[in-house]
């Protein structure tokens, strides 16, 4: 098997940005638990020859019946969304149920219209036994889980060899907030990150670490509770690539005390960036924030008091196309502004109050 070396698939621009990290200690060492197979050798083919065309078309997941709560949760949710743009392309579609180790705590739930994904949810089981929206999104591409995109890269990568005969197993799992894919050749795992493609420097053991840890759920979609509602969604013109522009190194993190914060740093700045500093792999940072989604509860006139704040779903990754839980974002690392934003901000929040 033919591995290409990751770093040198890398932009120039996301080069320098790891260079900056390691020089500020911030990041993992990927050969410390990138296994050895995976290292690039000396005999290469070509992209053409990379990847058998037989191994690419077995590379599927099934779908598996779902429980009635579950199916119950679902329409509730998509019930709800689909109110409004972007998401009224739902109202009448069907839904494919796929479940994601490890432990099956969670499930893709891909929204089909025909033989077309135009969107998904990820439902992920809570502690006190119902279900809560881990997030969602809207499109026909770029979202996460895409076989499409997944066999892509594995022929710019050259992850597979044209002469590769062995078994090949795919298995959809899902950490908090990063979906991962599983690739099993033989006896060999491979774990990329299923949001934006790419190999993520994980031994076994340390997928297992990350697999394992899971959100409290708090400020989610959960339960069956018809009392909350999505408002329609906003969306920035911002940036939506954290490497287009890397002066939010030097910001400091944002401390956020509410919601309501979040969403006007967000509409004075146009885009804040997510990190885990140390540990961006795990969540699959860094990436861009630029929009949002605010869910209220029953009777609010879309202004909310501190005995019912919003629940918020932040608009993350590439054209803003998942909805992340702002709870959860806040919980597994820190956002930032870029300079010039943040003093505008400063100046716009300075002038409100005056």
């Amino acid at each position: 098997m033919t591995i290409k070396s990751r770093r040198k698939a890398v932009p120039g621009r996301r080069g320098r940005f790891l260079l900056i990290l390691c020089l500020c200690t911030i990041g993992l060492s990927a050969s410390s638990a990138f296994p050895a197979v995976y290292a690039a050798k000396d005999t290469r083919v070509t992209v053409t020859q990379a990847v058998s065309h037989d191994a690419l078309a077995s590379l599927a997941i099934k779908t598996q019946p779902s429980t009635e709560s579950l199916q119950d949760f679902t329409k509730l949710t998509i019930r709800k969304l689909s109110a409004d743009a972007p998401f009224t392309s739902w109202k009448e579609a069907r839904t494919d149920y796929y479940p994601l180790g490890p432990g099956t705590h969670s499930w893709l739930v891909n929204i089909m219209d025909g033989g077309q994904r135009i969107g998904y949810l990820i439902v992920s089981a809570t502690e006190q036994g119902g279900y809560m929206l881990s997030e969602y999104g809207t499109g026909t591409s770029g979202l996460p889980y895409s076989l499409t995109d997944l066999r892509q890269f594995l022929v710019q990568e050259e992850l597979i060899s044209s002469n590769y005969s062995g078994k090949l197993e795919l298995t959809p799992l899902y950490a908090s907030l990063l979906p991962v894919w599983k690739l099993t050749l033989d006896h060999t795992d491979i774990y990329i990150n299923a949001s934006v493609p790419q190999v993520l420097p994980w031994s076994s053991d340390k997928a297992e670490e990350v697999l394992k840890v899971q959100l409290d759920g708090v400020n989610t979609i959960s339960g069956l509770d018809s009392d909350w509602s999505p408002l329609q969604t906003y969306r920035s013109e911002g940036l939506d690539d954290p490497y287009a522009d890397l002066q939010w190194l030097t910001s400091p993190k944002l401390m956020l005390d509410s919601a309501e914060n979040f969403t006007v740093l967000l509409n004075q700045s146009g885009s804040l960036v997510f990190q885990s500093a140390g540990r961006n792999d795990t969540t699959g940072a860094p990436f861009m924030i630029t929009g949002y989604q605010r869910w209220l509860p029953a009777g609010s006139s879309g202004k909310t008091s501190g005995s019912s704040p919003a629940i918020v779903y932040a608009a993350a990754g590439p054209k803003g196309k998942r909805y992340l839980p702002l709870s959860a974002l806040q919980q597994s690392g820190t956002l930032h502004q870029l300079p010039l934003a943040a003093k505008t901000v400063i100046g716009a929040l300075t002038n409100s109050k005056r």
